[in-house]
């Protein structure tokens, strides 16, 4: 009997070794494979927050890009437009003026003048653009 409790101390033993052998084994790879996965989640949210931070600045940059852009465009624009308006204005009044500054009388000089003037009105209210005229009201226009 005591060479079978031996023996089956023994095989019980080695039985014992090899389970906590394989369970080491499988702790020591589940451990690996447990860092292995926690390093790649790593990196890859280290990477997935790069890119968004570098996209973050690239839309910041590019809205600051074209919001400038539309500003200086719209503030052209503005600029442009205002300066017609005013320049189309001041040549209204002056050629309204022409008849007070230069007399119509039955000289051939002054109806040449005369007559010169109101053609360049006329060529000029003909080439403005049709919003110039619709601005102005219809009494002005001549």
């Amino acid at each position: 009997m005591e060479a079978l409790h031996k023996a089956l101390h023994e095989a019980l033993h080695e039985a014992l070794h090899e389970a906590l052998h394989e369970a080491l084994r499988i702790e020591a790879l589940h451990e690996a494979l447990h860092e292995a996965l926690h390093e790649a989640l790593h990196e890859a949210l280290h990477e997935a927050l790069h890119e968004a931070l570098r996209t973050e600045a690239l839309h910041e940059a590019l809205h600051e890009a074209l919001h400038e852009a539309l500003h200086e465009a719209l503030h052209e624009a503005l600029h442009e437009a205002l300066r017609e308006a005013l320049h189309t204005e001041a040549l209204h009044e002056a050629l309204h003026r022409v008849p007070a500054i230069f007399p119509i009388a039955s000289t051939r000089v002054s109806a040449y003048v005369a007559a010169l003037f109101f053609t360049l009105l006329s060529f000029l209210t003909s080439s403005l653009p049709r919003e110039a005229l619709e601005r102005q009201p219809a009494e002005d226009r001549c």
